[in-house]
């Protein structure tokens, strides 16, 4: 067993966290524990009911998991605590082996977030100032000091964003699909040695 059971329940309490981490991510920047914390202890409580002690440790791997390769894409520097934690409550319902594929979802969304919300901060939208975007985009990497009137907040990606998209993607996949299918096949082949 590589999976935990999911349930209506797991799908249901991950929909609801995902919306709700997503709304308080896009209106103040933050995931607060309030959310996260009980949604880990949820998971780890739901799996191990519907699985048993083998649920129980997919559960804790996955929770372990899930920030971890977070944290190793983006070099410890991207996400914040609460987006690890957030993926720590992903993993804690999906377990590693899905938790992994929704990270790494997770992931490809944020690279595209990322580059749609740096077009838009830096006036690409709407203005047609090409040139001055790939000015930008070949300086960016550069350190340079921000200028004192620039609002530093604005730079800022929710990422929890992206880890919702890429957390449904994987579930509406799971779900389309089935437990038999090509997708869970091909995704535990890859995980088992």
């Amino acid at each position: 067993m590589l999976l935990p059971d999911l349930s209506v329940w797991n799908t249901g309490f991950v929909v609801i966290l995902l919306g709700a981490a997503t709304y308080t991510d896009i209106r103040w920047r933050r995931i607060p524990n309030v959310l996260t914390l009980p949604a880990i202890g949820v998971g780890l409580l739901i799996c191990g009911l519907t699985s048993g002690w083998q649920g129980l440790l997919l559960s804790v791997s996955g929770a372990l998991l899930a920030p971890c390769l977070v944290s190793l894409m983006h070099g410890g520097r991207g996400p914040g605590m609460g987006d690890l934690k957030l993926a720590a409550a992903v993993g804690a319902f999906l377990g590693p082996v899905l938790g992994t594929v929704a990270m790494l979802l997770s992931m490809i969304v944020g690279g595209f977030l990322a580059l749609g919300w740096v077009m838009r901060e830096w006036g690409m939208f709407g203005h047609g100032r090409i040139s001055s975007f790939v000015g930008r985009v070949y300086s960016f990497g550069r350190k340079t000091a921000p200028n004192p009137d620039e609002d530093v907040s604005r730079a800022t990606i929710p990422y929890g964003v992206a880890l919702a998209i890429g957390t449904l993607l994987t579930l509406v996949v799971c779900q389309w699909t089935g437990s038999e299918s090509w997708f869970l096949c091909s995704v535990i082949g890859a995980a088992t040695p």
